[in-house]
């Protein structure tokens, strides 16, 4: 189950073009076997449970606070109804009303637990900074394997995909090794490969 699921996760992050750090709890059924792409998997050490996992900061209360709000509005409502068993109900209901219970688990809550962790810090370096970013350099190697695509048409689409964490800094040395090159695709490839590589490894 957590292998299939980390799979699609890895699938559905890449179609993002985004890299994320996955924290997994240290449970004997997180087994995952599959090496994702777009995801790294960080496992917390044995009994660290209750001091650096959000789940347990708070946002498993919250749910459960929910939940049972929402399993009295049903039994009230079989009681209304004329139900004598009103606190009966079947595996489908229950995870109806544990989809309820979790859909109005405000983001505003998980980011609250996040914070109590005190398990990321406000501004955390990021383990693949924006220059590492494959996707990236793929857009650079299109600028230097095609003439046709202009200097400001690459900076727009580097600005797009990176968004906020563009860093025009990170790309000028690529940028104008490309520009340097003059037209030569050739040399323009082989120096943007060569900064590729050296950057995302």
């Amino acid at each position: 189950m957590a292998f299939r699921w980390v799979k699609i996760l890895d699938l559905k992050i890449g179609a993002q073009r985004c890299f994320i750090c996955l924290l997994v709890d240290n449970f004997p059924g997180h087994l995952i076997s599959y090496n994702p792409h777009h995801i790294q998997l960080e496992f917390f050490e044995p009994k660290m449970t209750s001091f650096i996992q959000p789940l347990d900061a708070g946002i498993i209360q919250c749910f459960k606070a929910l939940y049972r709000q929402a399993f009295c509005r049903c039994a009230i409502d079989l009681d209304k109804a004329g139900q004598r068993e009103i606190y009966k109900i079947n595996l489908r209901e229950a995870m109806l009303i544990a989809k309820e219970a979790w859909d109005a688990v405000e983001p505003q809550t998980i980011q609250h637990c996040w914070e109590h962790t005190k398990i990321q810090a406000a501004e955390a370096p990021s383990s693949h900074p924006t220059h590492a970013n494959p996707y990236a350099w793929g857009i650079l190697q299109d600028f230097a394997a095609n003439d046709s695509i202009s200097l400001p048409i690459t900076e727009t689409q580097l600005q797009q995909l990176l968004g906020k964490s563009y860093d025009d800094e990170h790309w000028q040395t690529a940028l104008m090794a490309v520009m340097n090159a003059e037209g030569d695709a050739v040399q323009a490839m082989a120096v943007v490969n060569k900064l590729a590589t050296a950057a995302t490894h």
